[in-house]
C-alpha cells in the first residue's frame, strides 16, 4: 500500500488508512487467523452471497480491471463491522485500490469511519470496471468501422482467417463486458448493503451512496448496450463468414470443373496425335 499521501490539511497514511481499514492477503494465514480469533472474522464461507457471522457482514465482489492490456478478474471479499472493513484479496496491494487510497488522501473524512473506507473502496472497484468497459467500447467501435469501410467498398474482402480473427476479437469484447455486468451486479448488491448499514449517521456519506449507486447503475446500463452491440457485430460477422466461404466452396468448384475439362481437352489431344 502507499506509504504516504499528502493532503492540505493533514497526514494521511497507512497509519490513518489502518484506523479502520485492514487489507488481508490470501497468503496471510498468521493475520487471517489472528483477526479470526480477536474479530471473529471468517472468509472461508461461499463468495457468491452475501452473509454474516457475528458482528460483520460479509460482501463479495468479482472485479473487474485492466492490467496492463489484460483484463482481469477477481473476486475480493468486504468485511464490515461497526469499527473495521477487512478486505480479503489475492494480494496487497491491490492494484485498483489505489485510486480509493488518492480518494481518501483527497477527503480525509472518508477514512474516519469502515462505512466511508467501504464507500471509496466500491468507487474504485465501479471506476476499474467502467475502465474495462471503455477499453472494450472502443474495440467495438474499431470492428463496426471496420467492417462498415468494406460494405462499403473501402477495403478489401477479408481472408476468412482475417474474419475468424476478428469474430475471436469480438467473443473477447462481449466476454469483458459479461464481466463488467457481473462485476456492476455485485457492485450495486454491496453498496445498497452499505446504505443499510450505514443508515442515517452521516447525510453527506449517505448521498455520496446514493450518488454511487446511480453511478454503478449507468456503468451497467451502458454495459448491456455494449454487450448487444456485440452481439449484433458477432452475427454480421458470422454471415460474413460464411458467405466468404461459400465464395470460396464455389470457386474451388469452378477450379475443379476448369481443370477436369482441361484434362479431358488434353486426353482428347492426345488420343489425336
Amino acid at each position: 500500500m502507499t506509504s504516504s499521501l499528502g493532503t492540505p490539511t493533514d497526514r494521511f497514511d497507512t497509519e490513518v488508512l489502518g484506523l479502520h481499514w485492514i487489507p488481508l492477503s490470501a497468503s496471510d494465514e498468521d493475520t487471517a487467523a489472528v483477526l479470526r480469533e480477536r474479530l471473529g472474522i471468517d472468509f472461508s464461507r461461499s463468495h457468491d452471497r452475501i452473509w454474516e457471522t457475528g458482528d460483520f457482514v460479509y460482501l463479495p465482489v468479482a472485479a473487474t480491471y485492466l492490467r496492463g492490456d489484460t483484463v482481469r478478474r477477481e473476486t475480493i471479499v468486504f468485511a464490515l463491522g461497526g469499527d473495521f472493513v477487512v478486505t480479503s484479496q489475492s494480494a496487497e496491494p491491490f492494484a485498483p485500490f489505489d485510486r480509493a487510497v488518492a480518494e481518501m488522501g483527497r477527503r480525509p473524512a472518508l477514512a474516519g469511519s469502515p462505512h466511508g473506507v467501504l464507500y471509496a473502496l466500491l468507487r474504485s472497484l465501479n471506476e476499474a470496471a467502467e475502465g474495462v468497459l471503455g477499453r472494450a467500447r472502443s474495440g467495438l467501435a474499431a470492428l463496426a468501422r471496420e467492417m462498415d469501410a468494406a460494405v462499403d467498398g473501402g477495403d478489401r474482402i477479408r481472408e476468412v482467417a482475417e474474419l475468424r480473427a476478428a469474430v475471436a476479437d469480438l467473443d473477447a469484447a462481449e466476454d469483458a463486458v459479461t464481466m463488467v455486468r457481473d462485476t456492476q451486479r455485485d457492485l450495486a448488491r454491496a453498496t445498497r448493503r452499505l446504505l443499510a448499514e450505514h443508515g442515517d449517521r452521516a447525510g453527506e456519506l449517505s448521498g455520496a451512496i446514493g450518488h454511487l449507486l446511480a453511478d454503478i447503475e449507468d456503468v451497467r446500463q451502458r454495459a448491456v448496450a455494449e454487450h448487444d452491440r456485440a452481439r449484433y457485430l458477432q452475427h454480421s460477422l458470422l454471415i460474413r463468414l460464411e458467405l466468404q466461404q461459400a465464395r470460396t466452396v464455389k470457386i474451388l468448384a469452378l477450379s475443379a470443373a476448369l481443370l477436369s475439362i482441361a484434362l479431358l481437352a488434353l486426353c482428347y489431344f492426345a488420343t489425336l496425335a
